[in-house]
Formats: C-alpha cells, sequence, structure tokens
C-alpha cells in the first residue's frame, strides 16, 4: 500500500501511540484510575504494577503477530488459527468493542465541556464525533500524525500537574478508602484484569499498524515496551493523585479537574484542554479500528457516518455510567480475546503461523496438507 511507504515509525513514535490509544478521558481523568483502583486504598498499588506488566507483555505480543503475518486485522491479531468464520465473529465482536469505547469517549467529552464551560453534554460530544471522524476516515497516516503531535503534551501535561497536586497536598495519601468499589470489579486483581483487558482491545488495531509501520520488528517491540512502561508509569500516579482526594474524586466524573482547582481556577482550565486532547486521541484510535473492519464499497462512507451518528445517540447515556458498569463488562468479555492472544503469540513464535511469498498466512494444517 502507498501508505505503509509513506510513514516509517520509530520506537518512541510507536510508544507514543500505543499511549494515545489508551489515555482517553476515563485516564487522563482519573476516572478509570479511581474506579479501578482508587477505591481499594493502598490495595490498589498491586493492580498498578500487574496492569502495567500486562500492557508490556500484550502489547509486545501484538506488534510482534502483526510484524510476523504482516497484518494489522484484528481478527488475525487475535484468533490463533485460521477459521474465515471464527474470525469474522472474533472481528464483529471487536468492533463492538471500540464501538463501546468510542461512544464512551464521546460522552466524556459531552461531561467535559458541561463541567468546565456550561456548554450542554448534547454539544459537546457532537463536536467531538466530527473531530474524531473527520480524522479517522483519512487513514492510518492521518491518524498516526495527529496523535504524534498530541500524545507528548497529553502525557506531560498530566504528569507535572498530578505532582503539583501530590506535592500541594504534603504527598499525604489516603491509604484506606471506605467507598464501595463497582460490584462488577469488587477487589483490586479483578478491577486490574478488567480494566486492562478492557483497555488493550482498543488498542490492537493501532499497535497492529505500528508494527507494520515500524522501521523493524526490533523497533516495534521496543515501542510496544516503552509505551507499556509510560502507561504504567502514568496510572501510577494518577491512582496517587486520587488518593490525595478519595471524596472527590468519588463523586465527580473527572476527578482531575476537581483537584486541578485546588491549585488554581486556570489550573483546572488548562487541565480541561489536556483532557480533550486525550478524549480525541482515544475517540480516534478506537473509531480508526472499527473502520479497519469495514468493506471497501461504494456505501463505505455511510456506514461510517451511520455508526458515528449511533455512537454519539449511546454517548448521552452518561460518563460515570460508562466506566461504572460498561467498562468491566467489556474487559471480561475481552479476556477471551487476551487468552486468544496468547495462544497466537506462541504459534507464531514456534513457526506454526507464518506469512508465505505470495503474502497469505500459513498454518501447520496447512503444511501437513501440502
Amino acid at each position: 500500500m502507498d501508505e505503509e511507504k509513506k510513514v516509517e515509525l520509530s520506537a518512541l513514535h510507536i510508544g507514543f501511540l500505543y499511549i494515545g490509544a489508551l489515555m482517553g478521558a476515563g485516564f487522563a481523568s482519573g476516572k478509570e484510575m479511581w474506579q479501578f483502583f482508587g477505591v481499594f486504598g493502598q490495595h490498589g498499588i498491586f493492580g498498578i504494577f500487574l496492569t502495567t506488566l500486562i500492557f508490556i507483555g500484550f502489547g509486545y505480543m501484538t506488534v510482534t503477530i502483526a510484524r510476523v503475518l504482516q497484518t494489522n486485522d484484528m481478527s488475525k491479531l487475535i484468533f490463533p488459527m485460521d477459521n474465515k468464520a471464527s474470525e469474522t465473529m472474533v472481528g464483529i465482536i471487536m468492533s463492538i468493542f471500540l464501538f463501546m469505547a468510542y461512544f464512551s469517549m464521546l460522552a466524556a467529552g459531552g461531561a467535559l465541556f458541561y463541567e468546565q464551560f456550561g456548554i450542554h453534554r448534547f454539544l459537546g460530544s457532537l463536536v467531538l464525533m466530527f473531530l474524531a471522524v473527520f480524522t479517522a476516515v483519512n487513514g492510518f497516516e492521518m491518524v498516526s500524525k495527529r496523535l504524534q503531535k498530541v500524545t507528548p503534551i497529553l502525557v506531560l501535561g498530566t504528569l507535572i500537574l498530578c505532582l503539583l497536586i501530590i506535592i500541594r497536598n504534603d504527598f499525604n495519601f489516603h491509604k484506606e478508602v471506605k467507598i464501595a468499589a463497582s460490584p462488577l470489579a469488587s477487589n483490586w486483581l479483578v478491577a486490574a484484569i478488567a480494566f486492562v483487558s478492557y483497555n488493550l482491545t482498543g488498542a490492537i488495531p493501532m499497535l497492529g499498524s505500528c508494527s507494520i509501520h515500524a522501521k523493524s520488528k526490533n523497533t516495534a517491540q521496543k515501542g510496544a515496551i516503552l509505551g507499556g512502561v509510560f502507561l504504567g508509569t502514568c496510572s501510577l500516579i494518577l491512582y496517587l493523585t486520587t488518593l490525595t482526594d478519595p471524596i472527590r474524586a468519588s463523586e465527580s466524573a473527572l476527578p482531575m479537574l476537581v483537584l486541578c482547582e485546588q491549585l488554581a481556577p486556570w489550573v483546572r482550565a488548562i487541565y480541561a484542554l489536556v483532557l480533550l486532547i486525550a478524549v480525541f486521541s482515544t475517540a480516534t484510535s478506537t473509531f480508526y479500528g472499527i473502520t479497519t473492519k469495514l468493506p471497501e464499497t461504494k456505501n463505505r462512507k455511510i456506514y461510517i457516518w451511520t455508526l458515528a451518528v449511533i455512537g454519539f445517540g449511546m454517548s448521552l447515556f452518561g460518563f460515570s455510567n460508562l466506566v461504572a458498569f460498561l467498562y468491566p463488562i467489556g474487559g471480561y468479555c475481552g479476556l477471551i480475546f487476551l487468552v486468544f492472544m496468547v495462544v497466537n503469540f506462541v504459534r507464531v513464535q514456534t513457526g506454526k503461523r507464518s506469512i508465505n511469498a505470495e503474502g497469505s498466512i500459513n498454518t501447520e494444517n496447512d503444511k501437513i496438507v501440502k
């Protein structure tokens, strides 16, 4: 493809794209960190450590599979066998997960516009829908260029303001928290697994495309590891920040906005812009993932805009409700696919799945037949 020749990514670029695909409003606002880890007080640190290892491990597996098989097809990256019906089913379910992430980001954008600017959630979500769709429909090159520009701002802005909040509170963390966790993620281990499996489903298409466009397989693997470390570091800092004020963290749909206001109103305004970047990056990357599964037909744009508008309607359900209930459900379902991916990775590493000279995927069974 011509697009593939135009883009050649370094490890740092891949690391930033990995973060950009995951660090949406739920992540950067502190809401996910609170809902999945902060509610468990000091025990949440174990969940953070586990998620970091999984982010690194599955990022590494994804880019390796994509590079060896030369594909960014979600079905082929996940499912370890060559079975058309099963691959189609996996692709459909994965697209549903990406769709959930997409309309969750629209909901987050609506909440952000309302809390910061007093603009109705409907209008905020609508603006974000147009920004995300117009970027995603232009393909991987446009998505990667936009995310490479905004993600460093997102990461630095988040870390700097989190550290300022922690310093202002004299490193006073509430280790024992008496606020009920979501019934769907009732302890730190279950919460960590649900959190990672849900979020990783949104990153798989982006990592697959990154691997194909990387300078080498080694570059792609280094980028995935770097991105996983970045995500773990950001998770830890955000988790500690929410523990400086558990009450506010639990009551607000976007905790970091409320905590930033403790520093100054203008700091809150700055972080609102950071969150808009986070919302845009994840909404764009997840919607791009959905478009990769749509057929290349004359009605493709109609399908794209139909999905965009349906997602906009779903976003009106509300961001806090989605994080508390939809995310864990998506995480439990996504866990099955992560198990498939481990099997797929083993088969690729042992040579049981590979790509032939014609560009199609060989399996061990193909070789036996031949």
